[in-house]
């Protein structure tokens, strides 16, 4: 399972690289962008007068490629055991038995100090 998901994770970087230089090489609507500025005519050279069509026949194949493989990833990663992800799972509780005490509730004594004596806690 993991060489799979590596092997998606490294067709997606080279779909992500060839779709971004495809859209760059492509000329503008108004004749300037960035496809002008790499080299002017250079699409044409490489795939003959209807540049326009090939390269967008090539955006459109590989963005299809990047959607269907980054959907694939989606599903192979949900699938996972969630004891494997990256993220790390929270405090682990232990279930501790509680002893049963007896402790008698605390004796109240029937003389109360005076308030107008400080009490030596107090003072310390």
């Amino acid at each position: 399972m993991n060489i799979l998901i590596g092997s998606l994770i490294v067709l997606e970087i080279l779909v992500s690289i060839l779709l971004t230089l495809v859209i760059l090489i492509q000329p503008s609507k108004g004749g300037g962008g960035l496809g002008g500025a790499l080299g002017g005519g250079m699409g044409e050279q490489l795939f003959g007068a209807r540049t326009g069509n090939v390269l967008t026949k090539a955006t459109v194949i590989l963005a299809t490629v990047f959607l269907l493989n980054t959907l694939g990833l989606a599903f192979l990663y949900s699938r996972q055991d969630p004891l494997r992800t990256a993220v790390p799972p929270g405090p682990v509780v232990e279930e501790v038995e509680a002893e049963e005490i007896d402790m008698e509730p605390p004796a109240v004594s029937e003389e109360r100090p005076d308030a107008a004596e400080p009490m030596d806690d107090a003072a310390e």
